[in-house]
């Protein structure tokens, strides 16, 4: 695996881990409404998954890679707030009665469409 598979692959795994609290907490402060608590988790993971994104990139990453990686960080940050907010919504469809259970749901199926999703559309950064 190059290094710019592994850092695609180390940000999908923290942005997962990351949905997973920012949907507990958002599960807990907004939970009566399945609309806007999925809204708010999809912003509130955008802001957090978009800085971490930048710092991972400015401390993990040659300057070559980090050049092509740049690039990405728009597309990678829009694609996954709104598929934060349809995965969201959905996992607060099926699981809205247990708050740890959605929240875990959200995530697990964020990694999984996320990384194919950026994989299909050619997101994945390539070294050389």
């Amino acid at each position: 695996m190059s290094e710019a598979e592994s850092a695609f692959l180390i940000k999908i795994l923290i942005g997962s881990g990351i949905l997973f609290v920012i949907g507990y907490v958002g599960n807990m402060l907004s939970f009566s409404s399945r609309f806007m608590n999925a809204f708010v988790t999809a912003v509130v993971f955008a802001l957090v998954y978009g800085a971490l994104y930048f710092v991972i990139d400015q401390a993990a990453l040659s300057a070559e890679v980090g050049a092509m990686s740049q690039e990405q960080w728009f597309k990678m940050v829009g694609i996954s707030a709104v598929l934060v907010f349809i995965i969201d919504l959905v996992a607060n469809m099926l699981a809205f009665n247990s708050r740890f259970v959605n929240a875990l749901m959200t995530a697990v199926v964020f990694a999984v469409l996320f990384g194919g999703l950026m994989y299909a559309t050619g997101g994945v950064p390539q070294a050389g």
